[in-house]
């Protein structure tokens, strides 16, 4: 029996890998889910995450963390042009990616818990319990690492207790999707992901680059998943409205891409892995245009640093399947 921990800042992609993992593994294997500000602030993260677990009929615990980053501001912005305006301006202030994933993070289409009820033991309090009590706990991040940095940075002498952490973030190929270098997670707390990816822990990252390639839905797949015609399927679709109007006016065409689902597929299957590379990642925490970026010694110039895997390619098919078999 599997024991994981899911860390979220649950918008539109990160509501479609819980609805995987929740239909994938017994109840029983999910420990409790821990929410950063992301993708959306930590409040509305909390109320997506919620609703989740009751479309799912499902009761995992929900566990509230982090609603900044470790040393940076974080601000609401729900506009493209503001949204690319500051993260072009290459100063220190990170921002929600609402103008991705509608203000509320799914759609905008009105979705809401029936209650908002949560745990009231904090993310950090929860981590440092479970890997207090149990040994060979994976862990899945989806958003920003200052829950995780935070875990890293109080308490050390529990880390031997993850047996794996995979990681959705950052890029290996120099492809960004908020600046011309960095992926979103990194971007918003930098400081926090060069924290953990140095931090000693076993770290499969995989990040925008493999997304980008191979978890894209494109109309053709946008139709099949409205076919199979369940609540998932239905939810699945209808909540990247905004992201599908974004992807036409840039790409011409009706689809979504889908990078924590991906990440999900990974843990849950790690034959999806096509191509990987183990080297050293160091995170730009510097303000200025390559900030967030992945710098990685793939020559292994400093041996004694830190590896992690780090997926580069997956099969498309393979991760497609997987994704319409949880939508049944």
């Amino acid at each position: 029996m599997r024991k994981l921990i899911i860390d979220a800042d649950t918008g539109s992609d990160d509501a479609v890998a819980l609805l995987m993992a929740y239909r994938n593994l017994s109840e029983s294997e999910i420990l409790g889910v821990s929410l950063v500000s992301g993708n959306v602030p930590l409040n509305q993260a909390i109320l997506n995450t919620i609703y989740v677990n009751e479309l799912c009929e499902v009761n995992i615990p929900i566990h509230k963390g982090a609603s900044k980053p470790l040393e940076r501001d974080y601000i609401e912005v729900h506009e493209s042009e503001e949204a690319n305006k500051i993260a072009l301006s290459y100063k220190n202030t990170s921002t929600s990616a609402q103008h991705v994933h509608g203000v509320d993070g799914l759609g905008d289409i009105g979705l809401r818990p029936s209650t908002e009820k949560i745990s009231d033991v904090s993310a950090l309090d929860f981590h440092k319990k479970i890997l207090s009590e149990e040994t060979d706990v994976e862990i899945v991040t989806l958003g920003p690492l200052t829950n995780i940095a935070k875990l890293v940075l109080d308490s050390p002498e529990l880390l031997k207790n993850i047996k794996h952490c995979y990681i959705m973030g950052g890029s290996s190929n120099a492809f960004g999707n908020v600046t011309k270098f960095a992926e979103y997670n990194f971007w918003v707390d930098p400081e926090a992901a060069d924290i953990v990816l140095n931090s000693g822990i076993p770290i499969t990252v995989i990040g925008w680059d493999p997304s980008l390639l191979d978890a894209m839905i494109d109309e053709d797949k946008v139709n099949e998943i409205e076919k199979i015609g369940t609540k998932y399927s239905k939810f699945t679709n209808e909540i990247q409205v905004v992201l599908r109007e974004m992807i036409k006016d840039i790409f011409g065409h009706d689809g979504y891409d889908l990078p924590d689902p991906l990440a999900m597929s990974v843990f849950l299957d790690e034959e999806i892995i096509a191509e990987d590379v183990v080297a050293n990642i160091r995170v730009d925490t510097r303000d200025g245009m390559t900030r967030g970026g992945c710098v990685i010694d793939f020559f292994n110039l400093e041996p004694e640093a830190e590896k992690v895997r780090i997926v580069q390619r997956c099969h498309q098919d393979m991760f497609y399947n997987l994704l319409k078999k949880s939508l049944n």
